[in-house]
């Protein structure tokens, strides 16, 4: 870790202590200042940041790496351009402004982008600074300096949105993720195809085979008819056989109870 790298985690110590100095507090009211409202604001914002960096900084999880250097390059451009261009159109205002304040507000805004800029974001370009402005908003008859070299921006060079190797190794695994899960699902939808065509294979041979199990059923149906008609019949034949032979048991036992009595009649004549 470097001297740079310990004087900046040491300002966002103190940055973030700072609230329970009782002075310091009473310093962050509203005043009639507009510019160090809006530099306070953006100080916070980057202090935000530069614990975003401290974070990542402890990070093993690449991946995790990747999506907050993301984050952080983008609160940086948010703040290299909406921010500071805010601090710029507030440079002359206020009460009591002199060209010696706002000397020293052009001063903080160039110490402030390039603290921005150092803020490590996982890009090896991460180091480069930007050069400082010479946008003057002067009075008449001053002269005013515009650096145009847009091509100073890091977010305009090339390589800045090129992939690191922790992306790099993300993106990759991603895709073989992808590529496992796609597969997965063709297997998927193979075997629901395979159960359709089952299931339509069933379907065909049912509609095939309803004739043969109707015919069957018809069949079943003069069977029962024709054992019900025979059932009957032989019912019949079975009642006059019992009614058959009852009459001849009877006339039997009449015949044998005359034999006797016909017996006894002669032992006692």
């Amino acid at each position: 870790m470097s001297i740079y790298d310990l004087i900046q985690r040491t300002q966002t110590i103190l940055k973030k202590y700072e609230k329970y100095d009782a002075p310091i507090k009473t310093k962050s009211n509203k005043s009639d200042d507009p510019f160090m409202e809006e530099y306070q604001e953006v100080e916070a914002e980057l202090e935000k940041v530069l614990e975003a960096a401290t974070d990542v900084a402890c990070e093993q999880n690449r991946a995790l790496i990747a999506s907050k250097n993301a984050e952080i390059r983008r609160a940086k451009n948010v703040l290299l351009t909406e921010a500071v261009t805010a601090l710029e159109k507030k440079v002359k205002k206020g009460k009591g402004i002199s060209k010696q304040i706002i000397a020293d507000r052009q001063d903080k805004i160039k110490d402030l982008i390039e603290r921005i800029y150092a803020v490590p974001d996982g890009m090896s370009m991460s180091t480069n600074r930007r050069p400082g402005r010479t946008y003057v908003k002067g009075k008449k008859g001053e002269a005013v300096y515009i650096n145009g070299d847009l091509d100073s921006h890091p977010a305009n060079q090339d390589g800045y949105y090129a992939h690191t190797e922790a992306t790099q190794k993300l993106e990759k695994e991603w895709e073989e993720a992808k590529k496992k899960q796609d597969e997965k699902l063709d297997e998927i939808g193979n075997a629901v195809d395979d159960l359709a065509d089952m299931a339509r294979n069933y379907g065909s041979e049912l509609d095939r085979q309803a004739p043969i199990i109707d015919d069957i059923e018809q069949q079943m149906d003069k069977v029962t008819k024709s054992l019900k008609t025979n059932n009957a019949k032989l019912k019949g034949m079975v009642s006059k056989m019992r009614s058959s032979r009852n009459f001849c048991v009877d006339i039997i036992l009449i015949t044998v109870l005359l034999a006797i009595g016909a017996y006894i009649y002669a032992m006692f004549m």
